[in-house]
């Protein structure tokens, strides 16, 4: 299985551009536990998000993983920690994985209120199609401050969800968004992520 380009950037990515840039902006900084499922798979993991910069650090196969999204520097940095180093690519990187970059069709649709894991939401309809033979749907709940507390629906390749717990809100520390001193970094391509095991 390949990991890389299949949970930490294809869920991630695959979410945020079907239907996050329409989709009201986080005012709030806070950190969280994200679980995201997808073909069959569950990954849970610690979420830090403060004025769009966003850390997010799982384990995968026994090896702790970070994610590091600077929309500030367009980059997305995937840091193994194990082997302190980084993989460095653009936000819009999700083409070179055959992803969705973006949608046409309707803005998202507020629906109605709902309390989700204790959190008053605004719940949104998304209906995406991205060139693809089947147009699908993405539900998202969002909080009035812009959290994404959840989000879910059914693509071509199945169904996918993403949703936070113990949800805190309040400043974050800035090194949590840098790579550590002395860590290498490196550009990644998908022949790279493929090797990726």
């Amino acid at each position: 299985m390949r990991i890389w380009p299949i949970i930490a950037v294809a869920v991630g990515l695959f979410m945020q551009s079907a239907i996050a840039a329409d989709l009201p902006v986080p005012t709030a900084a806070y950190s969280a536990q994200r679980v995201m499922e997808t073909g069959g798979l569950q990954l849970t993991g610690q979420v830090y998000h403060d004025r769009g910069k966003e850390r997010w650090e799982v384990s995968m196969g026994g090896m702790p993983q970070v994610r590091i999204m600077r929309p500030d520097l367009s980059k997305l940095i995937m840091y193994m920690p194990q082997m302190n180093m980084g993989m460095e690519m653009a936000l819009d990187a999700g083409r070179q994985f055959g992803l969705p970059a973006d949608h046409t069709g309707p803005k998202p649709e507020a629906v109605g209120r709902e309390d989700v894991a204790g959190e008053s939401t605004i719940k949104y309809r998304t209906d995406v199609d991205n060139g693809a033979d089947t147009p699908f749907t993405v539900f998202s709940w969002v909080t009035d401050d812009g959290i994404v507390m959840r989000i879910e629906g059914k693509g071509p390749e199945g169904d996918f969800a993403m949703y936070l717990k113990g949800l805190s809100r309040g400043p974050q520390d800035a090194a949590l968004f840098e790579m550590p001193a002395g860590a290498q970094l490196m550009p990644a391509n998908p022949a790279m992520l493929d090797q990726l095991n």
